[in-house]
């Protein structure tokens, strides 16, 4: 699954991502771009779940 999140600006941001994801799966690969503010994830979770991660953290998911 592929999300855009815009108000990801730094590793900090990157690393908050990836944290909030694997915390609800160990093992999800998630893959973010800081230029393109694309974040890419494969995982069991289902989109929804990935997502409501990604806003929990305190960024603006968009799915794309």
């Amino acid at each position: 699954m592929r999300f855009k999140v815009n108000d990801m600006m730094c590793n900090h941001c990157v690393m908050r991502i990836t944290k909030a994801i694997q915390t609800k799966d160990t093992f999800a690969t998630v893959t973010c771009n800081l230029n393109k503010k694309t974040v890419i994830v494969d995982s069991s979770l289902d989109e929804s779940t990935v997502f409501t991660a990604i806003k929990d953290a305190g960024y603006t998911p968009e799915k794309v």
